[in-house]
């Protein structure tokens, strides 16, 4: 019976540190609502692995402050939206960023600087086809986009894509 037992409680605490890994795992992607549900579940499941329970306590204070900082309401208009989608590139939360900037283009599609911000945001999230087709509307709403593609960092994991040397060395004719 000592063997059954011991059994049981090596398969709880393999199952305790599977949902402390899909939690981490939450965590990674900024995926704080997720991660704090995963880590509840976790407390509240396995009160007997004490250490981990510790870890994961400090995790859900993480959550609780990141989720603390986000802004009451979502952005609406053009102007917060493509704000918005600036402001969480520069926090390197590209994927997001997108979500704001495709979001304003559907209120303005045809306006240059949402456009070379999706680019922009696409080319840092390994976005290829939409960086090059952001960029190209870019370009053809204001020719000066070229230049300035061709020193932006944003671009940098492009660089030696056929498409983007075309698209930012080609004059306009």
């Amino acid at each position: 019976m000592t063997g059954k037992k011991a059994s049981v409680a090596e398969r709880r605490s393999t199952q305790s540190l599977e949902l402390f890994e899909k939690a981490l795992r939450a965590l990674a992607r900024k995926d704080y609502d997720r991660a704090q549900d995963i880590l509840a579940d976790l407390i509240r499941a396995y009160p007997e692995e004490r250490d981990l329970l510790d870890r994961a306590r400090a995790y859900q204070a993480l959550c609780e402050r990141a989720l603390e900082k986000r802004p009451a309401s979502r952005p609406k208009t053009f102007e917060d939206l493509l704000n918005y989608g600036v402001y969480l590139h520069n926090k390197g939360e590209y994927a997001e960023s997108l979500k704001a900037l495709h979001q304003a283009a559907e209120i303005h599609p045809k306006n240059e600087h949402v456009l070379y911000c999706i680019a922009a945001a696409a080319s840092r999230a390994g976005e290829v086809a939409i960086a090059l087709k952001a960029l190209r509307s870019a370009i053809v709403a204001n020719p000066a986009n070229r230049a300035q593609a061709r020193a932006d960092s944003d671009f940098d994991p492009l660089r030696q894509d056929e498409e983007f040397l075309t698209l930012v060395h080609t004059r306009a004719s």
